[in-house]
């Protein structure tokens, strides 16, 4: 429907800006010359077979030709390329990411620019809008377009973090990337492109843990990043790049360093600078634990930035760190507040608004020994995010914790059918709890199918556990079953020598002590067992041998250690 501006505000400065053009481009100048209307999609590539056919899918029919520069694929990335009618181009890698995109730009024939990786999609309400934008006149503004990554989170489910980048762009040599790593388009070789806003929204998936692992990212982005802040020292995006980067590592020291010098740069605020608030408040907060510094750097944040949701979120975080709740829960609800806002930041985090504040906020109240208040908290986040795993086991448990038996029961149960090895486990264990032995017992012999052996070991160790404790019966066969399962399984060794030794079963347990050095090695319990009992032997080094292959299982293990 067309809209018409009130008549109080028809000569506003606002009224005047408005172009008639998509998405309020400005109107280029009379004499600027049109290329033929179109879109040129430019990719670089290589070893993405496992994406591109998805990619180039779900912009058929918009693109009016396809430019890639493959860098030294293996697979059949270049084959799917050309199924789709692709220009594919050979540039041997530099090491360089805005070199190669510039190679596929200097190809481009069309009016306007599409920019994509290949573990990206255009999602399919923003494909009228691309095809509107390819007859529309081109000066040297950009557009921006929504990037929706899917990410990993703590809820156990699909999340997702967007954020905002100039991917469409006139066909113009005047526009070109700049940076070897996080690259970014800019006019004439200045700061920036002048872009507008869209609704465009572009899904990208290769940020997940499993992803960013397979391809070795961190360790080929390192390289690359510290020679980013070598060759652009000045440019205040390499620095918040390295810092990020080194928060997302753990390595907070060098996270500070770097985000602290960013912020001390001259020049305008930039676009991402919100969330280098939020990740250098969270370096000090995780870092050295400099609680009070990270709540001066959320402040400086709100104070550039009002109301921004990131930099409220991570304010309600650190204050929670600082064990003052009441406020924690208000910050939490401001950021929550925040989500008819978010469109008009760069990046958000968009399970704030969905889930993350209000578990946050039920948390605190479990700090606080408020189990009863942090349940319609609970309630409130799984709502929202109902596929979660995690979310259901914390609101399962919080029941529990208050007495609500049969409401903890249903989720449980719910947990056992829905979440896999991990849900059944914890149904199980909660009917432990709950003194139902003879059930979980049962529940654990029809399921065998539900979960792998060495959980399935676990449980059988717990069983006789509860049935020596509780007086049920005879333990021995399932310890025995768990050794049957996985013979140097330190829990059941245990178990087992201890119950012969009670019962005075010398020749058994002589047995078990003999055979049990042979035996396959797995879990962090089953080294520190092989070396208690290899220095009983008196073996040290085979003890210490047998304690250094365990702590690289399990680094952090304190027993091996």
């Amino acid at each position: 429907m067309p809209l018409e501006i009130v008549d109080e505000f028809r000569d506003s400065a606002f009224a005047r800006a408005q172009t008639g053009l998509l998405f309020n481009l400005p109107a280029p100048p009379a004499d600027c010359e049109q290329l033929p209307a179109g879109l040129s999609l430019c990719m670089i590539v290589k070893n993405e077979e496992r994406f591109l056919a998805a990619c180039l899918e779900s912009v058929r029919g918009v693109v009016d030709e396809i430019i890639v520069a493959d860098t030294g694929s293996t697979d059949g990335t270049v084959e799917i390329a050309r199924s789709f009618g692709a220009n594919v181009v050979f540039r041997e890698w530099r090491n360089d990411f805005s070199w190669a995109r510039n190679e596929s730009l200097a190809l481009a024939t069309r009016r306007w620019t599409l920019v994509l990786d290949a573990d990206e999609e255009v999602t399919p309400d923003s494909l009228a809008l691309l095809r509107a934008l390819r007859d529309t006149p081109a000066g040297v503004t950009g557009v921006y377009v929504q990037i929706q990554n899917d990410v990993d989170d703590a809820s156990g489910a699909a999340s997702t973090m967007t954020h905002v980048l100039p991917r469409l762009f006139p066909t113009t040599p005047r526009i070109r990337y700049r940076n070897v790593i996080h690259e970014s388009a800019v006019l004439d070789d200045e700061a920036y492109l002048l872009s507008v806003v869209s609704p465009i929204v572009v899904r990208h998936k290769g940020y997940t843990a499993a992803i960013v692992g397979e391809r070795g990212k961190h360790e080929r982005n390192r390289p690359l990043l510290e020679r980013a802040i070598r060759e652009a020292a000045d440019d205040a995006f390499s620095w918040f790049n390295f810092g990020t980067s080194a928060v997302a590592s753990g390595d907070f020291d060098t996270a500070i360093e770097a985000l602290e010098r960013m912020f001390a740069m001259s020049g305008p605020m930039r676009a991402f600078f919100p969330i280098a608030y939020a990740m250098l408040a969270q370096a000090y907060a995780e870092g050295p634990k400099d609680l009070e510094r990270g709540l001066k750097v959320v402040d400086d944040g709100l104070a550039a930035f009002p109301a921004h949701p990131n930099i409220v979120f991570t304010k309600g975080y650190l204050l929670a760190e600082a064990g003052r709740y009441d406020e924690a829960r208000s910050e939490y609800e401001q950021a929550m507040a925040g989500q008819f806002e978010a469109a008009r930041h760069s990046m958000v985090d968009d399970e704030i608004f969905t889930w993350k504040s209000a578990l946050n906020i039920a948390t605190s109240y479990v700090k606080e020994n408020r189990v009863a208040e942090a349940i319609p908290w609970f309630e409130r986040a799984l709502d929202s995010k109902a596929e979660s795993s995690m979310l259901r086991g914390v609101l399962a448990s919080a029941y529990e914790k208050v007495g609500r038996f049969y409401d903890a029961e249903q989720r449980f149960r719910d947990a056992g059918e829905r979440d896999g090895q991990t849900g059944f486990v914890s149904y199980v264990n909660y009917l432990m709890r709950r003194h139902r032995f003879a059930e979980a017992f049962d529940r654990v012999d029809h399921r065998r199918d539900a979960i792998d052996d060495a959980t399935y070991a676990a449980l059988l160790v717990s069983a006789a556990r509860v049935t020596r404790d509780e007086r049920l019966g005879d333990p021995e066969p399932f310890a025995l079953r768990a050794l049957k399962l996985a013979p140097g399984n330190g829990a059941a060794l245990a178990f087992l020598d201890g119950l012969y030794e009670t019962y005075g079963e010398s020749a058994k347990r002589d047995g078990l002590r003999a055979a049990e050095l042979d035996a396959p090695l797995l879990a962090a319990t089953d080294f520190a067992r092989r070396s208690h009992r290899l220095l009983q032997e008196q073996r040290p080094g085979d003890a210490l041998t047998a304690a250094c292959a365990g702590l690289a299982v399990a680094p952090n293990d304190a027993v091996l250690s």
